[in-house]
């Protein structure tokens, strides 16, 4: 078998200078984007990067190393004017930022600002490398993690979807990460809780630089052409920390052995493991316990964000939105669960039915004697109140006459009065053309006369008013009557036909009682026979009857008659042992107990 690669899980990159400052100061690469020999390659980076206990910037001291790769190193550093204060440093030679605008790049990374990805605290450089400063955290790499076994579903959506979201705020910052992986998400401790934290900003770049770097493993078919030596077949972009994220994800959930690429020897090999991953990236023996519906979700979402075309794979922003397909198990097995809980309150629900129609026939009886002496009282009430119906319409058409009476009286009063009135108008007016003294006083007496007649007239109406008023009092109160006699007689309707319901059930209830009995003295008499000889086998039981709805007429159907004991079976004598005998084979029906 030839060796692999070694470059295959390193990160590599390729600047694609035209031209460059200090040639000698780049670490020299192959026609395929890596080094020619990259143990050598990494003597000659780090060589020239500051050792432990030399000063940084002029304020941090390194300490302790912390790991070293193929482009730099981190160290725990502390600064020189507050040694309780502790960072992580990482130092990378200046070559790597060969043609690009190293200060823009760095300003741009300390204002992505996200909880899940690395805070560059401070950076600097010089004519030799770049450092930055970073927290130091409490945890484990992901990569550690998966060395004692692959992520769960849950496990992995709380992960991903933080790293997500932390590459969304990378991508609206204008960079791009390029080195995807799980070396470089970080499972940090707070409180007991993971906190998941994108590392390694050091090969990150702008959106649309040239310079690519990245894991050759998990990188994209665009960035594995561009890491082997061939850029500009495909435009670089963010896309590829969309394949990035997914491929690491899928290499979290699965076995080694089932993930494509995983076992290529060779950069061309890996290429072919694409067309793999954009076609079928779950393998058949891989994720066992994720099948029907769920598995064929997460299989068609792990092909968009998988897909050999940039233009095909979704934003970041949407595969962090499609993350939600690895609940996806979860959500179906609380449907199940809610469907099984139904079933059971299904049934639960048939067992109160039937008792409660049990509850029904025996409340029956009760309602019927109830309704019955309530059909009685709500009769008795109508009674009452038709006869003070009668009463009131008998009032009433007094009431009536009368105020047609004062009505007739009213307007012959004031037909006397105006004819009065039209008498003295005509007499005072002749008295005044020619009369005398005696005459005035006449028709002063007549003028008197005259507002006698007008007060007894306003009496007369008066008394109409009141009469029609009383009239009115008394008609309102009759309608009230009449609205009272309704609605005790809707009431006594409602309480026959109760009594009516009733009644039926009543008598359905005794047929049924009537049915038991009957079924309860024929168990009773098969008890009495297996108590009297035990060992003689059962005659051929009748088939019992069957519950048919009780007849139009309401007769009880008859019990059917309970077999006699054999007349040669004794019982055996009280108090006598028992003889052992064979047992009898199987009845083929067995009485109930009672």
């Amino acid at each position: 078998m030839p060796p692999v690669d070694p470059n295959l899980r390193t990160t590599i990159v390729h600047a694609f200078a035209v031209t460059v400052a200090d040639p000698s100061s780049l670490v020299r690469t192959t026609s395929r984007g890596g080094t020619d020999d990259p143990a050598k390659s990494s003597s000659r980076g780090p060589s020239i990067l500051p050792e432990v206990g030399q000063i940084v910037g002029g304020l941090y001291r390194l300490g302790r190393l912390l790991g070293q790769g193929m482009f730099g190193k981190v160290y725990v550093a502390q600064r020189i004017d507050v040694p309780e204060h502790q960072v992580a440093l990482k130092l990378m030679p200046r070559s790597l930022y060969a043609m690009r605008n190293v200060e823009r790049e760095l300003v741009m990374l300390a204002t992505v600002g996200h909880p899940h990805v690395v805070q560059l605290k401070d950076h600097g450089m010089n004519a030799d490398y770049v450092w930055l400063t970073m927290p130091v955290y409490e945890g484990e790499t992901l990569a550690q993690r998966l060395e004692r076994s692959p992520l769960a579903l849950r496990e992995a959506h709380d992960i991903f979807l933080a790293v997500a979201r932390g590459l969304e705020a990378l991508h609206a910052a204008g960079l791009r990460h390029q080195d995807v992986k799980p070396d470089n998400i970080f499972l940090a401790r707070f409180a007991g809780r993971v906190h998941p934290i994108l590392l390694d900003l050091g090969v990150a770049a702008e959106r649309e630089a040239s310079f690519c770097a990245g894991t050759a493993l998990y990188a994209s078919p665009e960035q594995l052409r561009a890491l082997n030596g061939f850029p500009g077949a495909v435009p670089l972009s963010e896309k590829m920390d969309t394949y990035g994220l997914a491929t690491t994800l899928l290499y979290s959930l699965v076995n080694p052995r089932d993930f494509p690429g995983e076992s290529a020897q060779s950069r061309t090999e890996l290429a072919e493991s694409h067309d793999v991953r954009a076609d079928k990236p779950l393998a058949d023996n891989a994720l066992p316990d994720l099948t029907g519906r769920p598995r064929e979700m997460f299989q068609a979402a792990l092909r968009r964000w998988l897909a050999i075309d940039p233009n095909e794979r979704p934003s970041m922003t949407q595969l962090a939105e499609e993350l939600d397909v690895l609940l996806e198990p979860e959500r179906e097995a609380e449907r199940e669960a809610e469907r099984l809980r139904l079933k059971q309150k299904t049934s639960y629900l048939r067992a109160r039915i039937a008792a409660g129609a049990m509850t029904l026939v025996g409340c029956a009886v009760v309602l019927l004697g109830f309704s019955k002496r309530e059909t009685l009282r709500l009769a008795n009430e109508l009674e009452q109140a038709r006869q003070r119906g009668a009463e009131s319409f008998d009032k009433l058409d007094t009431c009536v006459a009368s105020h047609q009476i004062a009505q007739s009286e009213a307007i012959a009063c004031r037909g006397a009065r105006d004819q009065d009135r039209a008498e003295f108008n005509a007499t005072l007016a002749t008295l005044q053309k020619s009369g005398s003294t005696s005459e005035a006083e006449h028709a002063r007496e007549i003028q008197a006369l005259h507002a006698t007649q007008a007060a007894r007239l306003k009496t007369c109406e008066d008394s109409a008013a009141a009469a029609q008023k009383a009239a009115m009092d008394e008609r309102e109160r009759l309608a009230e009557v009449e609205k009272a006699r309704a609605a005790v007689t809707a009431e006594r309707d409602e309480a026959r036909a109760l009594a009516d319901q009733r009644s039926a059930e009543l008598a359905s209830a005794a047929q049924l009682r009537a049915a038991c009995d009957a079924e309860r003295a024929s168990c009773f008499a098969e008890r009495d026979r297996l108590k009297a000889d035990p060992y003689e086998p059962d005659e051929p039981a009748a088939p019992p009857p069957a519950h048919a709805p009780p007849a139009a007429s309401g007769a009880p159907p008859q019990a059917p008659q309970a077999p006699q004991p054999a007349s040669t079976g004794a019982s055996p004598a009280a108090g006598a042992p028992a003889t052992p005998a064979t047992p009898a084979a199987p009845a083929t029906s067995a009485a109930a107990p009672p």
